[in-house]
């Protein structure tokens, strides 16, 4: 019997691409501009965090009241300061090795029926997606289900939503050891484990194999330049000349 198909979700930011810094910069220009000069995000990690959550910690951390019912004022001027910083950043913007080839044919084993689901799963506001997206080529729609950071409370009820999104579209539930989270921080890997999928980490991001490995993610490459370890997951090793 066939099995269900396998789900890839993908993250974005270290994983996808590099923004050179555009959207930490959106959010500090926005926030300063909105609280004043003394607001700081120093203490935050944002590696693997939603957006929602980076910027309601920094408020709370600058002293400002209610900062959760602040999200949605932050959320619409941060979207235009994105877009802003995103077109002075064009010629930086970094698309990571391997991303596009990969993205293309796993797009295409889908169209032709492989038994996979192209996926995405991101702590990115749902607004910033597209811009980032956009700012790479990559469209967006060919990412069936999908998971954004103001979706969900958590990195790890993220997972659970894009396993119910999967069920909705396929019918039954998707198999935990066939969802596969490939990202580029302990967090990706640690959303993946709260419901027994995959972490499939890439170390192109601020974190190393040797960080992503004491993670406990299930495996760890340099990048997706060789597609192999990711494609063998998938058993599409023979679909590797077709991608090269």
């Amino acid at each position: 019997m066939t099995p269900p198909p396998a789900l890839l979700l993908f993250d974005i930011d270290g994983t996808m691409l590099s923004t050179d810094g555009a959207g930490m910069q959106a959010m500090r220009h926005t926030a300063e501009a909105m609280f004043g000069p003394t607001f700081s995000f120093d203490g935050v990690d944002p590696g693997g965090g939603l957006d929602p959550w980076i910027f309601a910690e920094a408020a709370r951390r600058s002293g400002v009241l209610n900062a959760e019912d602040q999200v949605p004022c932050f959320r619409d001027c941060y979207l235009a300061e994105l877009e802003r910083q995103l077109a002075v950043r064009r010629g930086h913007i970094r698309i990571m090795p391997g991303i596009l080839e990969l993205i293309d044919h796993l797009h295409a084993g889908v169209v032709a029926g492989a038994n996979h689901v192209l996926g995405m799963l991101t702590g990115n506001f749902s607004g910033a997606v597209p811009l980032k997206m956009a700012a790479i080529g990559v469209d967006l729609q060919w990412f069936s289900v999908t998971a954004f950071g103001d979706e969900a409370p958590t990195r790890p009820d993220l997972v659970a939503l894009a396993m119910r999104r999967y069920t909705q579209r396929i019918g039954i539930a998707p198999r935990p050891g066939r969802v596969i989270v490939i990202g580029d921080t302990p967090r990706d890997v640690h959303c993946a484990h709260a419901y027994g999928c995959v972490a499939f980490a890439v170390a192109t991001g601020k974190y190393t194999r040797k960080d992503l490995v004491a993670a406990g993610a299930d495996h760890v490459v340099e990048d997706l330049a060789d597609p192999d370890p990711l494609l063998s997951l998938l058993a599409l090793n023979d679909a590797r000349r077709e991608i090269h």
